[in-house]
């Protein structure tokens, strides 16, 4: 794609990126009681966004008709001096494998670069492992799901 904007999310998007969140989510087949039970994980309230400890950007296409929403969004979570957690990559659903997922995460990783943090940690989606694999991350083990129980999520590492 091209002519993508990628700039800070503020407090007003709020409500725009946790909708995003469960559509994307929702794109890989779960059921409705599925995605109930991940509603809280994929929430982001604006207190969250303004946190220093996090840090949230958008994905704009000029062709959408509304302009004020992001087509995808990625969100770091400072978890020591030196590493962040890939907290949330999500791209619209009509918008899947087009790049934009992947111009997010490259951005994500300049930006943590830019940081001088050495690595990002990443609990993948079980459909997403694949282009974190494909995007340089290692998988270094797995994580008990926080939203359902019995459910193990791979866990990947980028190094910087």
């Amino acid at each position: 794609m091209t002519d993508i904007k990628i700039a800070p999310l503020t407090s007003q998007h709020s409500a725009d990126i946790s909708a995003l969140a469960m559509r994307a989510k929702a794109h890989w087949g779960y059921s409705a009681a599925f995605m109930q039970l991940c509603r809280a994980e994929l929430s982001y309230s604006p207190e969250q966004i303004n946190h220093e400890d996090f840090h949230f950007v958008g994905a704009w296409s000029p062709c959408t008709s509304d302009i004020q929403s992001p087509i995808g969004f990625y969100a770091l979570e400072r978890l020591s001096a030196k590493q962040f957690e890939l907290l949330a990559l999500f791209v619209c659903p009509t918008k899947i494998g087009l790049g934009v997922g992947s111009m997010l995460l490259h951005h994500a990783l300049k930006f943590a670069k830019a940081k001088r943090f050495t690595s990002i940690v990443i609990y993948s989606d079980p459909h997403a492992a694949e282009f974190y694999a494909k995007n340089g991350a290692t998988r270094i083990g797995s994580q008990p799901s926080g939203s359902i129980p019995g459910r193990e999520l791979p866990v990947y590492e980028i190094v910087l």
